[in-house]
């Protein structure tokens, strides 16, 4: 197991993406997830549609918001709450921010083809399993 933990943290380090944005690749996340789903609009349903503390995605947005990446506004029905929407610095930041995310993935897909496929489609599926919340995992004991 420490064999494979040590091979994901050098395909983890190989594709961290040489920092070309103002953005980090949390604020990256969120801002993609309002644009593609702009219905999932509140800090709640950002926290769970990107599997994201309450807490790191509170701090994403108030940096989003200080770098003029999303607008707030609040619901007429809970003054507590309030709706995100993307600004079209947010959109200019996001498309710098995955180029610079993406490139990395590219770069390792041209050099390795099938091999990268198919680790992808195993990472898909390893995804899928911890989105069910784990309830099939036992707990294995640690070396």
């Amino acid at each position: 197991m420490v064999h494979y933990q040590q091979n994901l943290q050098k395909i983890m380090r190989s594709l961290l993406p040489v920092r070309k944005s103002a953005l980090t690749a949390s604020e990256c996340e969120l801002l993609a997830h309002l644009y593609l789903q702009p219905e999932q609009n509140t800090p709640v349903l950002l926290s769970q549609g990107s599997g994201m503390k309450k807490e790191a995605v509170s701090r994403c947005l108030k940096a989003l918001y200080e770098k003029s990446c999303i607008r707030k506004q609040r619901q007429t029905t809970d003054e507590r709450s309030y709706q995100l929407s993307i600004t079209e610095t947010g959109l200019v930041e996001l498309k710098k921010g995955y180029e610079s995310i993406l490139q990395p993935f590219y770069d390792l897909w041209r050099s390795s083809g099938e091999d990268f496929e198919a680790f992808m489609h195993y990472a898909d599926k390893l995804a899928a399993h911890i989105e069910k919340g784990q309830e099939n995992t036992r707990d294995y004991e640690v070396l």
